[in-house]
């Protein structure tokens, strides 16, 4: 038993779906949404180039270099092994232009209702506006990449994975238009400030508690909806609608005008931290199924010349595996301890592999990069392989 719900550890490889589904009319109500969303996003920040160009042209660079730094933290946490590169392009491309199309004139109608039926000064409208059309359009788009490729998502990392990704990317498209807007409403000859100011505003102080965060938290609900098959309907229901709830709430609080104190580093705190403590839990379960389910597949397919037994518990733990990465560095220098990282990465490859596809042509291939990964590791330092001291 888990953390997360009864589930089989081991769900028999079934062959896996790509995200290039051109027969599936799901694939194509993406491209759809994408060209449409391209084309409204584009053409916005082209107006507001004619308007602020330098503080436009440095805000795309800006919030570019920003998305570096969440995807190569989730590149160390080892999430893009959850699906190929398609998957991740499609899931960014929906969050920065697909769902951000969809939720400007959403929102403007929704704010308007509220402008008209409470007064145009009312402090809640962004409390109620953002969570209801924001947190609701990236999660169809979720649902749109599950729908493409169904079989993709056997674990609920791999739905958490990919709503982090929606969210990362419709956080850094509109941190970019509130750039943008800034910058034409300061009406300062000096452009830079604005892009200073939002990222830090935006980027730093309440980066870590934004959409993303969110985002993860309703796939969460999602992901065991999707793998707890042998639950009851309603159960399943119960648990995506609270994850769901979850993240609409943590959105809401957010932007709503609840303890606040006028200074704006605490109010990220107070704001931000109950946020990321939930998100945090939502992902430490995630984290337990994914490793249940890792060395499950490792204990059935893969003989411990391929994965030792410290290996495999490396499987089970991110912090075991720096861990013996660290052992690697401190014992046998940096080019081997990079070397030790590449076997790592391959044998996680292998596991999933074995996931996929069952003891086929590819599992066999991944095993063959697993030997030569391992015996590039051992002409390095001198050692097959890393114990735990």
């Amino acid at each position: 038993m888990t953390a997360v719900g009864v589930a089989p550890v081991i769900r028999g490889p079934i062959g896996v779906d790509g995200f290039w589904q051109p027969r599936r009319f799901a694939f194509w109500m993406l491209i759809f949404l994408l060209a449409n969303g391209a084309f409204s996003v584009i053409s916005l920040f082209y107006q507001g180039a004619q308007v602020v160009p330098i503080a436009t042209f440095l805000g795309v660079i800006v919030w570019a270099a920003y998305t570096a730094v969440p995807l190569l933290f989730f590149h160390w946490l080892d999430l893009f092994q959850q699906h190929p590169p398609l998957g991740f392009v499609l899931a960014f491309a929906w969050g920065g232009l697909g769902a951000v199309y969809l939720a400007i004139p959403a929102n403007t109608a929704i704010m308007s209702i509220i402008s008209k039926t409470s007064g145009p000064d009312n402090e809640w409208t962004a409390a109620i506006a953002g969570p209801t059309t924001e947190e609701l359009l990236k999660y169809l788009g979720v649902i749109l990449l599950v729908l493409i490729a169904r079989t993709q998502f056997r674990t609920i990392l791999s739905v958490v994975a990919i709503g982090a990704v929606v969210g990362l990317g419709f956080q850094v498209v509109e941190d970019l238009d509130y750039t943008v807007n800034t910058a034409i409403s300061m009406g300062s000859p000096n452009e830079v400030l604005p892009v200073g100011l939002m990222l830090l505003f935006r980027g730093i102080v309440s980066g870590l508690w934004s959409h993303a965060l969110f985002t993860s938290i309703s796939a969460f609900g999602l992901g065991w909806f999707l793998t707890r098959k042998h639950k009851p309907l309603a159960q399943r229901l119960l648990v995506a609608a609270g994850a769901y709830a979850l993240a609409w709430l943590g959105h809401f609080f957010w932007n709503s005008p609840l303890l606040r104190t006028g200074n704006i580093f605490i109010d990220a705190l107070t704001h931000g931290v109950p946020i990321l403590l939930a998100g945090f839990l939502i992902w430490r379960l995630a984290g337990r199924e994914e490793a249940d389910y890792l060395t499950g597949l490792a204990d059935t397919y893969v003989n411990e010349e391929l994965i030792t037994v410290d290996e495999r518990r490396a499987l089970r733990s991110l912090r075991y595996r720096r861990h013996l990465h660290k052992e690697a560095k401190q014992g046998y220098g940096k080019k081997a301890a990079r070397l030790y990282r590449t076997l790592q990465r391959r044998q996680l490859h292998l596991v999933l592999q074995y996931g996929e596809h069952g003891a086929g042509g590819r599992a066999g291939q991944a095993a063959v990069e697993v030997q030569l990964a391992r015996a590039d590791f051992a002409a390095q330092s001198g050692v097959s392989e890393i114990v735990d001291r």
